[in-house]
């Protein structure tokens, strides 16, 4: 079953090329990788399923409702891009009870503690201005997790992890994807994208080359 598709989506911005004719389906279920050089329209994909980034032309289906049409945003894709959303001023268990606030979710604080333990955080009042930037990566993660939507959405997330972060995450993608969630991973490491993909898709110039 197909749980993403594009069709001949194209965006400029400022007479740029960003998205150029893409087109490709994932699989409900699978992990799919994206991989390119900075500035090769991997987040802009990533946004046009989100529905951050409204295309020129083309069309994106998510889980059988078309972006921007059927929904604005996507209610079933969870993200983790560069942390848009955290609160530099508030601490990661602040962040998180906000989230489930604001998503209506239904999480304890117990819930949220064991979600921030989960990714390797303290539920302390640490403000997040504070934190490295690999503890920073690791909040970025639990607040596409709190949600539990069918969609993850993880944007280069092996940035500023060491080797140890990275099987962390590794391990953490593949016990997402046993509960049945479709993962979708950008990353300039080749290998991490090869060791956990089901497939990979090549971005270069706002085109897919393979």
């Amino acid at each position: 079953m197909k749980m993403i598709e594009l069709k001949d989506v194209s965006k400029k911005i400022k007479r740029k090329v960003i998205l150029d004719e893409v087109n490709f389906t994932i699989d409900k279920g699978s992990i799919c990788g994206f991989s390119g050089p900075n500035g090769s329209g991997k987040s802009m994909i990533f946004k046009a399923i989100i529905g951050f980034l409204n295309p020129d032309k083309g069309t994106v289906i998510v889980n059988g409702k078309q972006i921007r049409k059927d929904e604005l945003f996507s209610s079933d894709i969870a993200f983790s891009m560069d942390n848009e959303g955290v609160l530099e001023d508030f601490s990661a268990r602040k962040n998180l009870e906000l989230i489930n606030l604001l998503n209506n979710n239904q999480q304890t604080k117990d819930e949220i503690k064991q979600l921030l333990e989960y990714v390797g955080l303290k539920s302390d009042e640490t403000k997040v201005k504070d934190f490295s930037l690999g503890m920073k990566k690791r909040l970025s993660l639990a607040c596409a997790l709190i949600s539990n939507s069918p969609i993850i959405i993880l944007d280069e997330p092996t940035n500023a992890l060491d080797e140890k972060g990275k099987e962390f995450l590794k391990r953490l993608i593949f016990e997402q994807n046993a509960e049945g969630k479709t993962v979708l991973v950008s990353s300039h490491d080749r290998l991490f994208l090869e060791e956990i993909s089901d497939k990979i898709i090549y971005v270069s110039d706002g085109k897919i080359v393979e």
